[in-house]
């Protein structure tokens, strides 16, 4: 289902269009290199669409004399979310387009959704990747449909030079920090992962920490530099916590006698905010830290956190005005623990995951488990049973105590991986 090329959209020609197909002279080379004399920086965008199937190609869309585009096949009123952060534009009736959602990423480039049904926003309205701007549209001779001739969104991105670029090849070329879809899998469910999202668009980050509130699951995420907030018992509608300058991939979160906590790294130190405070985030004063990985617990009301200085795990805890102690382990991601009295850290070195604990004077100990990607370690105590979550592969795998650490892929996809018991059930949360 598709449009006869949007020429009511923009003056682009296609002798332009196959000059940025070809990353020719003049046009956009790498993900937002742009030509001498212009300088824009690449905004974090993602693809909201990935359930759908494409229908119809940015190669179709110029091989039948389109500018280009991608089109998703979808029912007529379907939800669409903001690829990115923006301003959104409404431009009815837009030629060959239709009804089109414009949304501005403040730094020249625009991403354009084509054949709605229905706008949802006002003009101007700021937006999170994830928020909902309007509703597909697409069939033919409907108000708003253009030239489509059957339902589907139509997706295409603009440079600050006016060249149409495909999203797709764009997220490609920049995959540093991109927020990606969170989805949730659950072990009495085989692990099947469902995506999170609800009245306010898909819960998106670039980082997930997950807690248990007495009945609800909350789900934290970083995406663009802000830290927001989705939980279950609200449909996982995200909120902005009003948290920003968070650095990295570096989350954390914890429950505590009700209060809700959250640890983030800004400028190179770890910052507490509550929502007790109203989420006013706090410096601790742990300074150093170089890694893009923290972990917190709470042992006896105190709360701990780990993070990565100097290539080192080091300990802080509120009972000593978070003053920093190097444990000695060296590590480039950590995860932590309680079982008892006795806490425990996981921690990556040199893609192999090794566990110490502080009634061994932290001795660390190689578990076995090899392969482990990035910064992509969790870790989770329930019933005795030490379980360990990494990523291999792009996928989630766990290994646990009782199988002597044997990993096992859960069949989850994810670059970032949280967990969360919650009623005897293990979650993964993956993004």
């Amino acid at each position: 289902m598709t449009e006869s090329g949007q020429r009511g959209c923009c003056g682009v020609d296609r002798r332009t269009v196959l000059r940025v197909a070809t990353f020719g002279a003049g046009a956009l080379a790498v993900g937002g290199v742009m030509p001498p004399g212009a300088a824009s920086a690449a905004p974090v965008i993602y693809n909201p669409f990935s359930a759908y199937p494409i229908t119809d190609t940015w190669e179709g869309h110029l091989s039948r004399g389109s500018r280009g585009g991608i089109d998703f096949g979808m029912g007529v009123g379907t939800p669409l979310p903001a690829c990115g952060a923006g301003t959104v534009q409404n431009i009815p009736y837009n030629g060959d387009g239709g009804h089109t959602v414009t949304i501005h990423h403040g730094d020249g480039y625009r991403s354009q959704y084509l054949h709605l049904s229905q706008f949802l926003l006002a003009d101007g309205a700021g937006v999170g990747a994830g928020t909902i701007v309007g509703r597909s549209g697409g069939a033919q001779g409907a108000p708003g449909s253009g030239s489509s001739t059957g339902p589907h969104l139509h997706w295409h991105m603009i440079d600050p030079a006016g060249t149409y670029i495909s999203p797709l090849e764009y997220i490609a070329r920049n995959p540093a920090a991109q927020p990606r879809q969170v989805f949730e899998a659950a072990s009495n469910a085989g692990w099947r992962a469902l995506p999170v999202s609800g009245s306010g668009g898909a819960v998106t980050g670039s980082a997930v920490a997950s807690i248990g509130s007495g009945g609800t699951k909350i789900i934290y995420s970083l995406n663009g530099g802000r830290v927001f907030e989705a939980a279950s018992n609200a449909g996982w509608r995200n909120l902005w916590t009003g948290i920003s300058g968070v650095q990295g991939t570096a989350l954390a979160a914890l429950s505590l006698g009700g209060e809700k906590l959250i640890y983030s790294v800004v400028g190179g130190y770890v910052h507490e905010a509550s929502s007790y405070n109203g989420w006013r985030n706090l410096n601790s004063g742990i300074g150093g830290v170089a890694s893009s990985s923290i972990s917190v617990i709470a042992l006896a009301g105190v709360k701990y956190v780990y993070s990565i200085v100097g290539g080192y795990v080091h300990e802080a805890h509120s009972a000593n005005g978070w003053r920093n102690l190097n444990t000695g382990i060296a590590a480039s991601a950590v995860a932590a623990i309680t079982l008892g009295d006795t806490k425990i850290i996981y921690s990556l070195n040199g893609g192999r995951v090794f566990e110490a604990a502080s009634n061994a004077g932290w001795r660390n100990l190689w578990t076995g488990i090899s392969g482990v990607q990035g910064t992509a370690l969790a870790a989770l105590s329930l019933g005795g049973e030490k379980l360990i979550y990494s990523v291999v592969g792009g996928y989630v795998h766990e290994a646990s105590s009782y199988n002597g650490w044997r990993n096992l892929n859960s069949g989850v996809r994810g670059d970032t991986a949280a967990v969360l018991a919650f009623g005897g059930v293990k979650h993964i949360y993956a993004a």
